[in-house]
């Protein structure tokens, strides 16, 4: 089955980490050239609302930092680089001003739960890290997350969901490419994990004189789905780690027989697997696909929307450039 469509914005980094260490790395070199770059130095306006040559300074060094490998010797490419900087920020501007004109908020209850979300596999210390090595404030840093959320929810709101995906569109996806729609083969598994080897074997034992999985599991399971009855569902490959899929799945797991495994041990304890259930594989019928199709033709559709969209908000606004400002930065 094909992967879903994950929210896709040009303007933005799909990794939240990565948007704010660009962002954060452009904030904090705006900080340090404030001092050097008069505030009323101006680069372009848009809808009389001022881009800094220090905000536009700081987004062309970080540009230039990150994609250092893009540029060759001579660098013949820094004028097409300066150009892309500044469209992106007149691009944001423009979307923040429409955004603004729209109505468009992001919660503390949405924002706190992004934040919880994307930070979830990160310690305490290591954002307070990430913030002073960015030379930022967790006020700041919050701030240029709520922007890119409240961005975000416009564009979700002004094109994705405006893209146009007929009934015809979706039934001619679907014929054309039924085989990528499929639910891969299955097994049902019940697990039991011990932490010491010899106890294993031993629960192993019992199990194939016929004791009850469920009843041992109870008494003597230490792994947090001994509340499911150590039920984990359907797996396929690719579900769990390898040295316990490489004696659940077999070379030919497909030929299937309910049993119980030889002990595996893991960073976890040491499992039994009961297999109780082959699901085979099938193709998803056109109902069942009809969601995903849809996502699938969203995205191919997203970029000609996307900059049809930008190229009305821009033809409505008063955009201005200094051209001779632009042409005479070389970057830090």
């Amino acid at each position: 089955m094909q992967k879903k469509l994950r929210s896709y914005f040009p303007l933005f980094l799909s990794s939240l980490i990565l948007i704010l260490t660009l962002a954060s790395s452009c904030d904090k070199t705006t900080k340090k050239q404030s001092a050097i770059i008069p505030e009323e130095e101006t680069i372009a306006v848009i809808n009389n609302k001022k881009i800094t040559l220090a905000k536009f300074q700081a987004r062309l060094y970080s540009f230039l930092q990150h994609y250092r490998d893009l540029i060759t010797a001579d660098g013949n490419e820094l004028g097409e680089i300066k150009s892309i900087v500044i469209n992106q920020l007149i691009n944001e501007e423009l979307i923040n001003q429409e955004a603004s004109r729209k109505g468009i908020q992001v919660s503390e209850e949405e924002l706190e739960s992004i934040i919880a979300e994307s930070l979830s596999s990160y310690e305490q210390s290591n954002l307070n890290a990430y913030l002073q090595n960015s030379d930022l404030t967790e006020e700041e840093w919050k701030a240029t997350l709520r922007q890119f959320l409240v961005q975000k929810k416009l564009i979700q709101e002004e094109v994705v969901e405006k893209i146009p995906i007929t009934k015809r569109e979706i039934q001619s996806y679907y014929q054309n490419n039924r085989d990528t729609f499929v639910i891969p083969a299955a097994l049902r598994v019940r697990n039991i994990t011990l932490s010491i080897e010899g106890e294993a074997q031993a629960i192993r034992s019992q199990l194939l004189r016929g004791s009850s999985f469920k009843e041992l599991i109870k008494q003597h399971s230490i792994s947090p789905d001994k509340i499911l009855d150590g039920d984990l569902g359907f797996i396929t490959r690719g579900d769990l780690p390898e040295e316990m899929e490489s004696e659940i799945f077999g070379t030919k797991f497909n030929q299937f027989k309910p049993r119980v495994t030889d002990v595996i041990r893991s960073q976890d304890g040491f499992h039994v697997f009961m297999l109780e259930q082959f699901r085979p594989a099938r193709n998803l019928d056109l109902e069942e696909a009809k969601s995903e199709i849809k996502q699938i033709l969203i995205e191919q559709k997203w970029n000609e929307y996307y900059t049809q969209w930008l190229e009305r908000l821009r033809k409505n606004a008063s955009v201005s450039i200094d051209e001779k400002m632009l042409q005479r930065e070389e970057g830090f």
